[in-house]
């Protein structure tokens, strides 16, 4: 077997971070691989241990969080000041997961030009897989385990320890050997938990002053619910707007100056 871990300081209470990560969908949202698995279904009685949710992986890797590239690490914080105006753009649906008992996916109408244009696109080799997930292991607020229900199965791990400045939070995944890929497979995994628990943390000190619960209020209705070319979209327009004001208040002072000075 395979093990990757790492682990990381935050500067917030162990119940608060051991609830935030509970949350699947906001897990799932603050992995900079978010966009690559849609969350399907959750057991009613989850997290209890034995219950269990199910996920649609946009890739051909049948394990936790390893797959994609580097280049699908976005972090979830990027642009974070600039979040007053993340509500554009937003196309999110509103259909939240459905409980895994009797859960359906259903069809989505393609009208027929839609149907003719996606002919004369380029074929794309993505592979669908959906993937079970089963909880093993639950001790609130210190340990949370999961594993992937397949022949050889992948063993999630997160622990929660009380430090004096916060809550130590260590991330452990076990595979494997044949779910390994080629010599870059390892780094890309390791990089990939690095910025997920870089975006835990930034997410989670979002606390204590009015200005900090704003922001988090802000990442939790709009950004974190966009998907990533939505969220690079955003910051584009964001970065433009600034780029332009900045331009605009140089020129105003050039002409100021060059007022006085006639």
């Amino acid at each position: 077997m395979q093990k990757v871990s790492d682990w990381i300081d935050i500067e917030a209470p162990c119940h608060e971070v051991f609830d935030a990560l509970i949350d699947i969908e906001r897990r799932m949202q603050l992995s900079p691989i978010w966009g690559l698995s849609q969350l399907l279904a959750i057991s009613p009685n989850f997290p209890e241990t034995g219950s269990s949710y199910r996920v649609r992986v946009l890739t051909d890797a049948p394990f936790g969080i390893a797959g994609g590239t580097s280049q699908a690490a976005q972090s979830a914080f990027e642009g974070l000041a600039q979040l007053m105006a993340l509500k554009m753009g937003s196309s999110v649906s509103s259909t939240g997961p459905q409980p895994i008992d009797g859960a359906q996916d259903r069809p989505v109408p393609v009208t027929e030009t839609e149907s003719s244009s996606a002919e004369l696109l380029p074929k794309k080799s993505v592979v669908e897989a959906e993937q079970e997930y089963v909880v093993s292991d639950y001790q609130p607020p210190h340990r949370f385990s999961y594993y992937l229900a397949a022949d050889c199965k992948t063993i999630i791990t997160w622990k929660f320890q009380s430090i004096p400045r916060g809550t130590r939070v260590n991330y452990e995944e076990v595979f494997c050997p044949e779910n390994t890929g080629g010599e870059d497979f390892l780094p890309t995994v390791r990089h990939v938990i690095h910025e997920w628990l870089v975006n835990i943390k930034g997410y989670n000190e979002l606390r204590g002053t009015r200005g900090r619960l704003f922001l988090k209020k802000l990442l939790d209705r709009f950004y974190l619910k966009l998907r990533p070319d939505q969220r690079r979209t955003v910051l584009l327009i964001l970065f433009m707007q600034g780029f332009a004001l900045v331009t605009f208040v140089i020129a105003a002072i050039g002409l100021a100056i060059a007022g006085a000075l006639i």
